[in-house]
């Protein structure tokens, strides 16, 4: 009984260092590294991080807006998600991504909560993500991209939401950069023409990586194009978005790439997620297009 007893003490022990490893995808992440988070992580604003983009944009500097949602770190901890299956490759292509800070890199994660910040607004099944699950995200991914300077990744969802005036105001200038368009192949042409311009290089709307060598070597041959000029690339192909932006920056292109999101999936009247209804439904966001010129 008393070897127990100290078999117990020792793992406490163990835990608070973070030399604890319980079996499972999730790591044990030690009270220090807890305190750690809490104590020095605060997430950017929704538009902190789109003036921020939009300032990048502007003095033509290379990065992207990675959005890294609980799917890509089950993808990249070698689990399925809903619409994607992963496998080594991906998996690794995934933890690559997160490494990847070439340029300005707006690292963005789902740690919307009470720790780490939060808007007016938010709540449960609307962008708000537990404590405990906002500590789970940054454990599982610090190591690859150990960087307190963290972005949220549904600035678009939550503006258009809350403040419709200035996602207005951006997608009308991210319009003006005629970017590129590399997403789901099922957004209606009058959408992405209404969006971006009409140029759609296209992707299939469940496991793109299967694809993705495909959709590279298609943006490539665009982007070669005007291979010294400043360009944008807007991007909606879901998880492996991230790594495809990630192959992009590693090849040295001159480019800024955008990662959308589910705001795109109102747009185009498919519901796929929950906060679109709490935001009043397709229709309210739609308003939005009314003023996109």
């Amino acid at each position: 009984m008393e070897f127990i007893q100290i078999k117990k003490r020792i793992k406490i022990v163990l835990k608070y260092f973070g030399l604890y490893k319980n079996k499972g995808i999730w790591s044990e992440i030690s009270n220090r590294k807890k305190q750690y988070f809490i104590n020095n992580v605060r997430i950017k604003t929704s538009k902190q991080t789109i003036l921020e983009i939009k300032n990048t944009i502007e003095n033509k500097k290379k990065g992207a807006y990675m959005r890294f949602g609980d799917e890509d770190i089950y993808l990249m901890l070698g689990e399925d998600g809903a619409l994607h299956k992963t496998n080594k490759k991906m998996a690794k292509e995934m933890k690559e991504a997160m490494k990847c800070n070439i340029g300005v890199n707006h690292f963005a994660l789902p740690i919307n909560s009470n720790l780490f910040g939060l808007e007016e607004g938010m709540s449960e099944n609307m962008h708000l993500v537990p404590d405990k699950d906002a500590i789970k995200y940054l454990g599982a991914t610090y190591k690859y991209n150990n960087n307190n300077n963290i972005y949220t990744p549904v600035a678009l969802h939550y503006l258009a939401t809350f403040n419709q005036p200035f996602c207005t105001s951006f997608l009308n200038f991210l319009k003006s950069t005629s970017p590129i368009f590399v997403g789901n192949q099922n957004t209606k042409p009058e959408l992405v023409e209404k969006l971006f311009g009409g140029l759609h290089i296209k992707c299939p709307s469940v496991n793109s990586y299967t694809d993705i060598d495909r959709v590279e070597i298609e943006l490539e041959k665009l982007l070669r194009q005007k291979e010294y000029v400043f360009q944008v690339v807007v991007m909606a192909m879901g998880c492996p978005g991230r790594i495809l932006q990630k192959r992009i920056l590693k090849k040295g292109y001159n480019v800024y790439l955008f990662d959308f999101g589910s705001l795109l999936d109102a747009f185009n009247d498919d519901n796929t997620r929950l906060w679109i209804d709490l935001a009043g439904g397709s229709d309210n966001l739609k308003n939005i297009l009314k003023n996109i010129y």
